[in-house]
Formats: structure tokens, sequence, C-alpha cells
């Protein structure tokens, strides 16, 4: 890596005073990371100085869509902090409009630890408790979200402020997730309707994608952590006082308020 351990400390500090105050910074300036090892730096400090409990982890550009907007090679991953996982119907309160994704959200059942092997699906399913419709909650705190690439968004922990979750379902091989459909509307009005497939083509695909990144990091997955796969629907900006309902099917709604 080119950044110092010096430069990384900074930098993720800038991104934990903007955390905890509900700011946002102009850019990262000279820390700005060339590469996913510097951004991942970044992140790890930035978790450390917060010292918050993890509770999951989010997938980020999972569709070949996002990867072009944000220029990314591929998916990456970020952190889920302990205070931000809502029931479905809750009332949301952030300092800005809500932005919010349509995602599928795995609830790891048994510990999915680093090995020398890849994990493989029948794997992961047999290690996840359940599969629930949900929406993630984004609050950057870099402006510009994204127009810089997605090694800041990387450092920003996806940019990830939260979760809302609906009603889990479990796992079985008569819940297809690749076929789910997928519907989110801001009031009423529709802002986005794909599949499970939109996923990488299934949203297991994504957690199992996740398991071996973590691992090959030599980070383990926790039992009861919640896994979100990555966007069907896009973006939706949600201004205060309204309200986003996302259809998932057979697998019901899973509904927020930004207050």
């Amino acid at each position: 890596m080119d950044l110092s351990s010096e430069t990384i400390d900074a930098t993720a500090r800038l991104l934990t005073d903007a955390r905890r105050a509900g700011t946002m910074i102009h850019s990262l300036g000279n820390g700005t990371p060339t590469s996913n090892d510097e951004a991942d730096a970044i992140a790890d400090a930035h978790a450390s100085q917060l010292g918050w409990n993890v509770v999951g982890w989010k997938i980020g550009c999972t569709s070949e869509l996002a990867m072009e907007i944000l220029n990314s090679p591929g998916p990456f991953a970020g952190r889920i902090f302990e205070g931000n996982v809502h029931p479905s119907g809750d009332v949301v309160h952030r300092p800005r409009p809500l932005m919010v994704e349509s995602e599928f959200a795995f609830t790891i059942g048994e510990t999915i630890e680093p090995r020398d092997g890849e994990w493989e699906v029948d794997e992961i399913k047999a290690h996840t408790a359940s599969v629930a419709p949900a929406l993630e909650v984004l609050s950057p705190r870099i402006e510009g979200f994204g127009k810089s690439g997605y090694l800041d968004v990387l450092a920003d922990s996806g940019g990830n402020e939260g979760v809302v979750l609906g009603t889990p379902a479990a796992v079985s091989d008569a819940l297809d997730l690749a076929s789910i459909p997928v519907r989110c509307e801001v009031d009423g009005e529709t802002t986005g309707e794909g599949t499970g497939a939109d996923v990488l083509g299934d949203p297991w695909n994504a957690l199992v994608w996740l398991a071996n990144h973590l691992g090959g990091r030599g980070i383990t997955l926790d039992a009861g952590q919640i896994v979100l796969s990555g966007t069907c629907t896009g973006v939706a900006s949600v201004p205060v006082g309204s309200t986003v309902v996302v259809d998932y099917g057979p697998m019901g709604t899973v509904t927020a308020t930004s207050g």
C-alpha cells in the first residue's frame, strides 16, 4: 500500500467524526484510496475507531448497473453497525432525506469461519437461518456519493447507515430467490423494479462471495449477523414524511417512513 498507517488512521478519523456528527465531508483528501487494500484498511480503521459492534455486512455492486455506475470490477463489502437495524414499518430518522435500496437480508444461523477451501452455495445455505425482504439505508459520509468511484464508497463502509427488515422466511429449496419479483414504490409511485436474478444471478451467489471474500481477509461471519445482498431496484430517495414500500411477491413487503 502507498498510504502510510498514519494517513490511513487520519483518513478514517474524517469518516468517524462525520458519522458521529451526522455530517458529510467533501472528500478523503490525501487519504483517497487507490486500491482495494487501502480502502479496506481505511474501513477497518474506521470500525476500530467507532468501537461499535458489527451486526452484519452489506454487499455492494452485485449488479452490472451498479458496477458500471461506480466503475467497480466486482462486488465489495461494508460493515453494518449496532443500533441501526429497524423493523418494517418503522420511522427512520436521519439528518438527510433517506436513500434506500431493495435487498435480500440473510441471517447467519451457524458461524462461517475462514478456511483453506472456498465455501460452496449448498454449505452456505446450511449455515443460513433465514432470508427476509429488506431495505438498506444509505447515508454516505462523503459528498457526491460514488462520483469518484467505488474505492471511496468501500472506505466509507459502502455508505451504509442501517437496514429495515421485513418478515423472515425459512431457507428451503422451494424458495427460489432468483425468481422473486421486486418492486419499489415511494408514496405509491414506482421507482424501480427487478428480480432476485439482478443480484449476481441469484442472491445466494452474493452471500457465497461474501463468505469467501471475508474468509480471505481472516474475518468470520458470526451466527446472528445480517447480510444484505445488494440492490435489485437501484437507489430510491425518500423525502421526509414520505413512505417507501417494497413488494417482494410471495415473500411479502417491507416498508419505512422517512422521519
